[in-house]
């Protein structure tokens, strides 16, 4: 009896160090520029316990989607749990992806392009026709073997920036001669360069200047931040000066944060954080 006490007793004592720790967890992250946000309940996506390292790695996070780090699609509720209590379910889908543009265009491994988010008259994961307004771009941009991220960086001078398995992240200018020829690359250049940094780019989000514009290496995670804040933000004729650098906060709480897509951030205590704006 004696030994099941001290037992509940140090139970409650881990619960209560555990929730502190969580708190001072959140209260760094507020602070770095996140508003909290609603709980986020996807188990197999979390760890059991501190020593678990057996939970599914997330390789690609959109508004609607997560990708595992094998390629295999889960599909998100973020407003709402799915019956089954969780945020996520397992996408009704054999495709597995390799490569993925915009967040809503995706290549499988069988090479073939499919709808990620279904659009109009087309449903989700369906094929892409050669038909499609937009095939040719889809095609002539994700077709290369090692492409891991396309990200539209300037559509009306047809500038895409391309995350590649080198771990470097390429501007490439796309241009047509007349609305009837086919699209072609014109030039390329490198827009984030893996030597700039302390490794392999492994992620990245581009919204041009931006919070929710960021580069996540092998090893640190880089962030778009405001070096004026002060300034622009309290007067209309100062802009808002941006500069890309190191967030010490994901070095720091590295094993805590689970996912991060640029907008959202999701610890291993399922909170979920959205960029203050």
């Amino acid at each position: 009896m004696k030994s099941k006490f001290i037992k509940s007793i140090i139970l409650v004592f881990i619960i209560i160090m555990c929730t502190a720790c969580n708190g001072s967890v959140t209260r760094d992250i507020r602070h770095a520029g996140f508003n909290i946000g609603d709980k986020f309940i996807c188990d197999s996506f979390f760890p059991k316990d501190k020593d678990d390292t057996s939970y599914n790695k997330v390789r690609y996070f959109t508004e609607d989607h997560l990708i595992d780090k094998d390629g295999k699609i889960y599909e998100l509720s973020l407003s709402k749990t799915y019956q089954s209590g969780q945020n996520c379910r397992a996408a009704d889908t054999s495709i597995i992806v390799k490569s993925i543009f915009d967040d809503g265009i995706i290549k499988g491994m069988d090479d073939k392009y499919y709808y990620l988010v279904g659009q109009n008259d087309v449903s989700s994961y369906s094929e892409i026709p050669n038909t499609d307004n937009n095939y040719d771009i889809y095609n002539l941009l994700l077709r290369e073997v090692d492409v891991i991220k396309v990200i539209t960086a300037n559509s009306s001078t047809g500038e895409y920036f391309i995350l590649k398995t080198d771990g470097n992240v390429y501007s490439y200018i796309v241009t047509k001669k007349d609305y009837s020829s086919p699209p072609t690359v014109t030039a390329i250049s490198t827009v984030y360069n893996k030597n700039d940094y302390d490794s392999k780019i492994v992620d990245f989000n581009y919204a041009g200047n931006s919070l929710n514009t960021f580069i996540r290496t092998e090893n640190k995670t880089y962030r778009m931040r405001i070096t004026n804040g002060e300034k622009c933000n309290k007067y209309a004729d100062i802009p808002c000066n941006y500069q890309m650098s190191e967030d010490p906060l994901f070095e720091e709480y590295r094993d805590r944060i689970i996912m991060f897509n640029g907008s959202m951030l999701i610890t291993d205590y399922k909170q979920m954080f959205t960029v203050a704006s």
